[in-house]
C-alpha cells in the first residue's frame, strides 16, 4: 500500500513504512544476522518436570507437565509451547500480510490443537511419540470479502517460519556435555 513520503500509515497496529524498512534491511543483509537471525533458549531443570527457559535474554517461561502426567501444572507443557508457537507465528504472518495489503482486521483468533501419542512417548507401544496432526482454525473478521481474505491467508501460510519448520525435516544437532 503506497503512501506519501513522510506520512506514517498504520494498519492493525503495524507501521507499514517500518515494515518496508525491515524488508529492505533483510534483502540487503545477505546471510547476516538481520536476514538470518539466531534465536536461542536455555532450559534449566528445577525439580520434577518443572523447567525454566530463558529466551533471547532476560525473558523466561516456566514449563511443567500436567498433573495427570506426573507434573504439577506449574507451567506450560512442551506440547502447549509448540501449539502456541504455531498460533503466534501464524498471527504475526497474517497480520503483517493483511496489513501490507491494506486490509483492516477487526478480530483474529487462531485455534491450534492436536493429539499426542503418549502411548509411544511412555513406551507402552511402538510408534511416533509426537503430534499425530496439528489442526488450525482461523476465525477472522474484516471488511473485505471472505474469498479475498481466505486466498491471501492461504498464500501467506507457506511464509510462516514455525509451520514451515514443522512441515519439513529439520536436523537437530545434539551435543551432550557431561561433567
Amino acid at each position: 500500500m503506497p503512501s506519501e513520503p513522510g506520512v506514517k500509515v498504520i494498519i492493525n497496529g503495524i507501521d507499514l513504512s517500518r515494515s518496508q524498512q525491515v524488508k529492505h534491511s533483510i534483502a540487503g543483509d545477505g546471510d547476516g544476522d538481520v536476514a538470518r537471525p539466531r534465536y536461542e533458549a536455555s532450559v534449566a531443570w528445577q525439580e520434577g518436570y518443572v523447567t525454566e527457559a530463558t529466551v533471547n535474554g532476560p525473558r523466561t517461561i516456566l514449563g511443567d507437565e500436567p498433573a495427570a502426567y506426573g507434573g504439577r501444572s506449574k507451567g506450560l507443557s512442551p506440547q502447549d509451547l509448540l501449539l502456541t508457537a504455531v498460533g503466534n507465528c501464524l498471527a504475526a504472518t497474517y497480520v503483517g500480510g493483511l496489513s501490507a495489503n491494506g486490509i483492516t482486521i477487526r478480530s483474529l483468533l487462531i485455534h491450534v490443537s492436536g493429539r499426542v501419542n503418549f502411548k509411544a512417548a511412555f513406551g507402552v507401544e511402538a510408534g511416533s511419540p509426537g503430534f499425530e496432526s496439528i489442526d488450525v482454525r482461523v476465525d477472522i473478521e474484516t471488511d473485505e470479502p471472505g474469498g479475498k481474505v481466505e486466498a491471501l491467508l492461504q498464500k501467506l501460510f507457506p511464509t510462516a517460519p514455525i509451520p514451515d519448520t514443522i512441515l519439513r525435516p529439520v536436523p537437530i544437532n545434539l551435543v551432550v556435555h557431561h561433567t
